[in-house]
């Protein structure tokens, strides 16, 4: 009995010491981070939770899809300043176009003053030659009734004779201011055919 008993003691006693020194160990060892052994479930562990995560973040992130820039917004005023441009841009155009039929107009008012001159100028020379028609008809008139006069003088034989060698429009104006006796007498002393001539125009004068 005494002598199990040394034993038991003699273990305990090595027990005690073996755990202050391990106490002391720790103590001083306090404050140090001792890494925990990896071992290889762990390492695999540790590297499919990492795969998990890159796939998850792979998969949440959409992929980039590059596009044009989009169009900046016109700067504060600018769409006003557009506006004044193209107003200003549409109002010289008009300008032109005003310009453009001002000069058409004035090449038509200086045309129909060029016209209006002219028919002015056309106008006084009708006049002109009515003039001479007027007296160029008083002439013959006074011409024809001294012709008349003096055929009706003259024997219807002479007269006839000289009734033939002038125009017949004429012919007919110079019987025409005779009597109607005198021109008979001619009338009867020309050819028949011209002498139907003649009658034919006296009457459409008449």
């Amino acid at each position: 009995m005494r002598k199990t008993g040394s034993t038991f003691r003699k273990k305990l006693i090595v027990s005690l010491g073996a755990l202050m020194l391990i106490k002391i160990i720790l103590i001083g060892a306090e404050g140090l981070v001792v890494d925990k052994p990896v071992t290889l479930a762990s390492a695999l562990a540790q590297g499919a939770q990492t795969s998990g995560k890159n796939g998850s973040n792979t998969a949440s992130s959409p992929k980039e899809v590059t596009s044009d820039p989009a169009p900046r917004a016109p700067a504060p005023g600018g769409l006003d300043l557009e506006i004044i441009k193209d107003v200003e841009k549409r109002n010289k155009e008009l300008d032109l176009k005003e310009e453009k039929l001002k000069r058409e107009k004035e090449r038509i008012d200086t045309m129909k003053s060029d016209i209006d001159a002219q028919i002015s100028e056309l106008k006084a020379l009708q006049a002109k030659i009515d003039e001479q028609i007027k007296l160029r008809d008083d002439l013959q008139k006074v011409s024809i009734k001294k012709l008349a006069k003096t055929y009706a003088a003259m024997p219807p034989e002479n007269a006839a004779a000289l009734i033939q060698q002038i125009d017949i429009s004429i012919a007919i104006r110079v019987l025409g201011a005779m009597k109607e006796r005198s021109a008979g007498k001619i009338l009867a002393a020309i050819p028949p055919k011209l002498a139907s001539t003649l009658s034919e125009g006296l009457v459409r004068k008449k």
